[in-house]
């Protein structure tokens, strides 16, 4: 006979090997042995009358079975959290948010919501990470993060919930060493044939559009050096290394200075979004976190 009743401990041991597909990770994550673990999903196993998971030496993967009950036991712990949240009320502040991030955002944007944040909730850690769109997915789907923010809303994956805060600015600079004797370019044309430094993690799909938002796909650029940082870049830039789509705002005193130039091009630009998983309730004092960040673009946007 079936025993349907089921205990919250192996339905939360459970949902973290779902996360994980490893019994290992998921007992580190927990905080408890892999054979505790192992014991936990085979009750629950029994407890539903039939198999979850699928288990090989090198591989964990989810029955169909295991989808589904994953997908209520994500809800069933997100309205558990929800109902922490609301008794707990404002007076209580999070032990720690983990944020992704990038690391223009990272080192431009959140200060201002991170030292607006500690007044009210001086108790608060931080963990802010620099993550690639997959990685940051993944990452919140599986509850690694609380919440992200990155360049760009193209990572499709209906999990997650993706909120637009705002734009800012780029255009090509470079600095007037890079031509030398040579004319400064007037034409679009005339830039493209630069040396250009252009944004690129580690691993990313080459083929994928540019994070800075150049139109290489219908007007290529001649790409001579790749780099993650935009603090990269912009260095490059500014010793006449190469070109690079910088954001306005981080060389506005260089370009006013005449220490880069301005190059004609089409309007360029990074959106700016909030990233979090589809259902998960967050404390209030996030949706405050998350509007002073909207603020700050908006404040270095002009």
């Amino acid at each position: 006979m079936v025993n349907y009743a089921v205990d919250l401990y192996q339905l939360r041991y459970f949902l973290e090997v779902s996360r994980t597909l490893n019994f290992t990770r998921a007992a580190e994550n927990l905080g408890i042995s892999t054979p505790a673990v192992s014991k936990s999903v085979a009750l629950l196993e029994r407890s539903v009358g039939q198999p979850l998971l699928t288990r090989s030496r090198r591989l964990v993967q989810l029955t169909q079975a295991g989808e589904r009950l994953k997908a209520h036991a994500e809800r069933v712990y997100d309205e558990l959290e929800a109902a922490r949240l609301d008794l707990r009320g404002e007076a209580g502040s999070p032990a720690m948010l983990k944020i992704g991030s990038r690391e223009m955002i990272t080192n431009y944007l959140l200060g201002p919501s991170l030292l607006a944040f500690r007044k009210q909730h001086p108790a608060t850690r931080f963990g802010v990470y620099e993550l690639g769109p997959r990685e940051m997915a993944a990452a919140l789907r599986k509850n690694q993060i609380d919440f992200g923010f990155y360049y760009s809303a193209e990572i499709p994956d209906p999990a997650l919930e993706i909120r637009r805060l705002g734009r800012l600015d780029s255009h090509v600079y470079a600095a007037p060493s890079l031509w030398g004797k040579s004319k400064i370019p007037k034409t679009f044309d005339g830039v493209r044939k630069l040396p250009f430094i252009a944004p690129r993690y580690f691993g990313a799909d080459p083929s994928e559009p540019s994070l800075d938002g150049f139109p290489d796909q219908e007007n290529p650029r001649v790409i001579q050096y790749e780099g993650e940082f935009l603090e990269t870049h912009r260095r490059f830039a500014l010793d006449g290394i190469a070109a690079a789509v910088l954001p306005d705002f981080t060389v506005k005193r260089e370009w006013k200075a005449g220490l880069l130039s301005r190059l004609p091009g089409p309007e360029l630009g990074r959106e700016i979004f909030f990233l979090k998983r589809r259902g998960r309730p967050l404390p209030k004092s996030v949706d405050e976190f998350v509007e002073t960040v909207a603020r700050s673009i908006k404040r270095v946007a002009y």
